[in-house]
């Protein structure tokens, strides 16, 4: 797949972008401010190729509009569809549910949350990883604002089901049958479902204003986590893939190279790169730890900031498990100050 269509529509002017770089965002995100609007905001989950976005934005030009979606396949369709109409009131975000609704939206802000056919997990033993659970909906009622809804369509009658279900497990909705827009049953999975005999179903879940739990919002930190550690690299070493729990997940250090390259302050022996993998519940990155000296005795090992890694407990945790590995090494080093 070409990156072409990805460099476009970061290069367009903040009013006119559709994809949103949120990992550069301050969480919440300002919606307004973005929109330029104080119009109802409207949340899709999974939007698959984008056509029932599209329709509602271009049925309610003067509302606003944010779409999930964690397939970049699907991201690049939908991100083509509102540019080719120049719409104004739709942001696309790659990324899932659960971060970016406890991160991305402040208290009361959203009107609505759509999921048209999600995932149903059918299997027992995956109902686990079922979006519409007690969890997602005690979260969901804390953006929404009192009145607002989740509104599911589905084919899948136990899913349904177990989405009534849990819903109700909190007291925090009222559950309503009204007649689907009918765009709901045109979206891609609808028609192929209705091509194939399949009943369809459509539910809301509106909140009813009681009190939701507290979910509380990521802080952004002033500075990239780091520590300083006094000693001197080994010129040879041996290392193995390195798995460490830290808070809410894990993390994963894959390996470890030498920097080919200089700066003015660090020369090339001096350098190394240690490949990472975060991976908590509803957040999984990759990112990258450098170890580089800042004096002749002292060394900094600190987080990348490239790829604008959010920074989460587990991923501080990144910073740690090199400064412990370093550690264990058989070369004197100590370590002078943490700061993760």
């Amino acid at each position: 797949m070409s990156v072409n269509w990805y460099k476009n529509l970061m290069s367009t002017d903040l009013r006119g972008r559709v994809l949103l770089p949120w990992r550069q965002e301050t969480f919440p995100v300002d919606w307004q401010q973005e929109f330029a609007s104080s119009a109802p905001l409207h949340l899709e989950v999974g939007f698959g190729d984008g056509r029932f976005t599209l329709r509602r934005a271009l049925e309610n030009p003067t509302e606003s509009f944010v779409g999930l979606e964690i397939s970049s396949a699907s991201l690049q369709r939908g991100w083509k569809k509102i540019r080719n109409h120049d719409l104004r009131n739709v942001r696309l975000i790659k990324l899932g549910a659960q971060f970016a609704v406890q991160h991305l939206f402040a208290p009361q802000s959203l009107s609505s949350i759509v999921v048209n056919f999600p995932d149903p997990w059918p299997k027992e033993k995956h109902e686990k990883n079922r979006l519409l659970q007690d969890s997602f909906f005690k979260l969901a009622a804390s953006r929404l604002k009192p009145g607002g809804s989740i509104n599911l369509a589905t084919d899948h009658p136990e899913y349904l089901a177990f989405a009534r279900a849990q819903s109700q497990l909190s007291g925090l909705y009222d559950l309503l049958e009204p007649s689907p827009p009918q765009a709901v049953f045109e979206t891609k999975y609808a028609l192929k479902w209705k091509d194939q005999g399949k009943p369809l179903y459509y539910q809301v879940f509106r909140y009813n204003g009681l009190a939701s739990p507290h979910f509380p919002i990521l802080e952004r930190p002033a500075t990239m986590p780091h520590a300083l550690i006094q000693g001197q690299l080994p010129e040879t070493f041996d290392f193995s893939k390195q798995v460490l729990a830290y808070g809410d997940g894990h993390v994963i250090l894959h390996e470890v190279l030498k920097s080919m390259g200089s700066d003015d302050e660090t020369p090339a022996q001096e350098k190394w790169l240690f490949r990472a993998t975060i991976d908590e519940k509803d957040l999984k990155q990759q990112l990258l730890v450098v170890v580089k000296r800042r004096s002749p005795d002292e060394l900094i090992v600190r987080l990348e900031p490239f790829g604008d890694p959010v920074i989460t407990k587990t991923t501080r945790g990144a910073v740690h498990a090199v400064t412990e590995w370093l550690l264990s090494l058989p070369a004197g080093i100590k370590v002078l100050e943490r700061n993760y």
